[in-house]
């Protein structure tokens, strides 16, 4: 099975189909912040204020265009805005953040998908590198005037 192919499936299994937030979806990303924030109190005190519910289906929408961006090599306006609002100017969401993201993802999809093998891993990393290369590089950077 190709990497792709290992990926999407994985996906459909922890997280569904469709474009709407499903059970199995809504269960996935509450794992996820669950893992994510046992990691340290630094990524607990950056989600101090925030409507946990509501930020389940940012991350929903975050990974579709994340997905999108491995797939297409082309940025949305949505990941676009992700990369202005976690910039240094703003929530200041440091580079190796994402890095502890990443592990508490792929520790999630290693809890929740029945048929999770090394190749798994290796499927998701691949995936989510491409947006998360691509937040890390607008961080300390000027944000270009088509972005504000």
């Amino acid at each position: 099975m190709d990497l792709d192919t290992r990926f999407e499936a994985s996906y459909q299994r922890v997280i569904g189909e469709g474009v709407g937030l499903t059970e199995l979806g809504r269960n996935f990303f509450e794992r996820f912040y669950e893992n994510f924030f046992g990691t340290s109190e630094e990524i607990r005190a950056k989600f101090a204020n925030t409507d946990m519910s509501k930020q389940v289906q940012i991350l929903q929408k975050s990974m579709y265009h994340m997905v999108s961006f491995y797939l297409l090599k082309t940025e949305s306006a949505f990941l676009r805005g992700i990369a202005l609002t976690h910039n240094q100017d703003h929530l200041q969401i440091e580079p190796h953040l994402y890095d502890i993201w990443l592990d508490s993802l792929l520790l999630t999809v290693e809890q929740m998908d029945p048929e999770f093998e090394p190749e798994t891993r290796l499927a998701w990393t691949l995936a989510m590198m491409p947006g998360i290369v691509y937040l890390k590089f607008y961080y300390s950077r000027p944000i270009p005037a088509e972005f504000e």
